[in-house]
């Protein structure tokens, strides 16, 4: 009798005071941490629809659709990349208030996002790993910010986010399916955004040297991702020649990006009356002016000229690694800077950067040194950072860059934290 007492005792209260990983993991806070992120973003969008703050890159983007739906097309449009001026065009077109359906879309595509950042981290790195950064996703401000305003972030965010699902199911179990979505979500993401340019072939050709190029992998990954991607792409072709007579692959201002990154010139001009100076050159004071002969989409020209100012200064290849740790900190999100909340936005920023940036870090050094059966993983998780990091080097770079790719570096700073605190 005594013994079966102690033994009930126990067991109350071990349900009395439950662990933290059954906290972690339980059902109520899950919901709790889905519903809170819907609910900030509500609010945000509520307070600040997305059509009340239209300058600079918004008031573009909005231009643009509304020069499509008068049938106006012009190579400029094609500057940007075109696909989320082509989603405002559509909700000008289908809804009388297009800035409500937008702040609707928004605060859906963004909370699922959230959740799949929840399904993805808990898969990988287990179920404390997986609600710790389902509760930063949450209430990570630039998702929230950027939910708030007529920019691509937040499609490209969630695009993402569902491209980091469809890579776990490839390196886990390959299927024509996973990599259909793969290379959907890589293409359309082509056409809203296209920082993350770098990834496709890194990721594809890891996986295919990792499988050594089984038939298998061809067949399932390689053709159904390639495929895809050259179908979104020359279809990205074929409209800016109907439209513009320009067959442009994918959008023209990466020339200018190239240029901004590797010469003097931050504030530049073109002769169609077009101004461009990104935000952390202007946070950072270097706003050196050019008047250019051609204009921006002449991608050719201006990839030319940044050669041109690499030969004339060669140094300015050794410069350009600053632009990895932009991506964290040394700057602002913009247009939240502009924002009635900006200094709250940079303290969020002071902190969550520096934890991601070291959390990361640590993520690394925790699998270090890599081996071949660790690959699967490195191409899910350290090849996003890795075309980030490329692209910023060879570009330009901003903490805007960034805040898409953190449906993988929230879990993976969440993971390497984790890892250095229980010693593993």
């Amino acid at each position: 009798m005594g013994s079966d007492e102690k033994n009930e005792g126990q067991a109350y209260d071990e349900g009395a005071h439950p662990s933290s990983v059954s906290l972690l993991s339980s059902r109520h806070t899950v919901t709790a941490l889905l519903f809170l992120a819907l609910a900030l973003r509500v609010a945000a969008v509520a307070i600040n629809p997305p059509g009340s703050a239209m300058y600079s890159d918004m008031a573009n983007y909005a231009g643009i659709a509304d020069k499509i739906l008068n049938g106006d097309w012009r190579a400029s449009h094609f500057l940007p990349a075109i696909g989320f001026s082509l989603i405002v065009a559509a909700f000008k077109r289908v809804f009388t208030n297009w800035s409500a359906a937008l702040a609707f879309y928004h605060v859906v595509i963004s909370t699922i996002t959230v959740w799949l950042v929840w399904k993805t981290s808990t898969r990988a790195f287990g179920e404390k790993v997986g609600v710790l950064s389902l509760a930063l996703a949450a209430v990570h401000v630039p998702w929230i910010a950027l939910a708030a305003v007529t920019l691509s972030e937040t499609t490209f965010t969630f695009q993402m986010a569902v491209l980091a699902w469809a890579s776990l199911e490839i390196v886990e179990r390959p299927s024509v399916r996973w990599a259909a979505i793969w290379g959907l979500m890589f293409v359309t993401g082509f056409w809203v955004k296209g920082t993350h340019a770098f990834l496709g072939p890194m990721f594809l050709l890891g996986v295919l040297v990792w499988r050594r190029w089984s038939r298998d992998t061809l067949v399932k990954v390689a053709v159904p991702i390639s495929a895809i991607v050259g179908a979104g792409m020359i279809l990205h072709g074929i409209l800016s020649y109907e439209t513009t007579g320009t067959f442009r692959l994918s959008a023209a201002a990466g020339g200018l990006n190239f240029v901004e990154g590797k010469c003097p010139s931050k504030l530049n001009y073109d002769p169609t009356g077009s101004r461009w100076l990104s935000p952390v050159y202007l946070q950072l004071g270097i706003t050196t002016a050019k008047m250019w002969d051609r204009p921006f989409t002449d991608s050719g020209y201006f990839m030319k000229e940044g050669l041109k100012c690499i030969g004339r200064d060669p140094f300015v290849l050794v410069q350009s690694f600053e632009s990895i740790p932009f991506l964290f900190v040394g700057n602002y999100l913009w247009p939240a800077t502009q924002s009635s909340v900006a200094p709250q936005v940079r303290l969020y920023e002071l902190v969550s950067g520096p934890f991601l940036m070291a959390g990361v870090a640590l993520w690394l050094l925790a699998r270090w040194p890599w081996r071949r059966e660790q690959w699967g993983e490195l191409l899910v998780w350290a090849a996003p950072l890795a075309a980030l990091c490329l692209c910023v080097y060879v570009f330009k770079s901003e903490i805007r860059f960034r805040v898409p790719f953190d449906v993988w570096f929230i879990p993976m700073a969440f993971a390497g934290w984790v890892s250095k605190i229980s010693g593993r």
